[in-house]
């Protein structure tokens, strides 16, 4: 929308008018594998703060939940948002295999046609949001979103298409991040064993000598 003066002005509006915000499954008790189990389960360590998340068969992870379980179940275009504790950090999901459900500890927020997934992840992960999502965080101990108040935070509402280019700059920096991180692990592995050959080359050229 233009202004009188010429400027964009953007929408925004309150997250729960642009997303359904969902609760994750609880057990009531620690999840634990099981080979027989009907429904996978996505866990935190699953996850890489805004990425979109396609199943592996190395991330199998089986229950059975005991009870009907679908209200809890994701798929491709949600955004997995934690709720519990102080990293309040989203990600989505491109693929999962059917009956798919994430624990407790997540909120399962389902933009409508509105809301870019990925454009979302990379919002709630912004510093800004960051800060307001802090604002709303209630309890000692653990402390937790509510979702009374989740459902309040503004989302800034550009066209889509600028949506999903920036959610595809958002996944590319991420990735970027990733390859910087991993190269500068291997080259701390290669000094570390650059510095270790040399110390044994000396080690071993000081005993020869006091043998002498």
């Amino acid at each position: 929308m233009n202004t009188p003066g010429g400027t964009q002005q953007i929408a925004a509006a309150a997250l729960g008018d642009v997303a359904d915000v969902l609760p994750g499954f609880s057990t009531g008790e620690r999840l634990e594998h099981s080979q027989t189990g009907t429904h996978q389960v996505v866990l935190s360590r699953h996850l890489t703060p805004g990425m979109p998340y396609s199943f592996t068969e190395l991330d199998a992870f089986r229950i059975n939940p005991g009870r009907d379980a679908r209200r809890y179940e994701v798929r491709a275009g949600d955004v997995l948002f934690m709720s519990r504790g102080t990293r309040n950090v989203a990600s989505w999901i491109e693929s999962v295999p059917e009956h798919t459900v994430v624990p407790v500890s997540f909120y399962i927020i389902r933009p409508t046609s509105l809301l870019h997934s990925a454009y979302l992840t990379w919002f709630l992960n912004q510093r800004g949001a960051q800060r307001a999502v802090g604002d709303i965080r209630t309890g000692a101990g653990t402390p937790i979103v509510q979702r009374s108040a989740l459902l309040q935070l503004r989302i800034p509402l550009p066209e889509l298409d600028v949506q999903s280019t920036i959610g595809q700059m958002s996944s590319a920096m991420v990735r970027e991040r990733q390859t910087i991180e991993r190269l500068a692990a291997a080259t701390t592995r290669l000094h570390d064993l650059t510095s270790e050959r040399i110390a044994r080359a000396l080690f071993a050229r000081a005993e020869t000598h006091d043998d002498d």
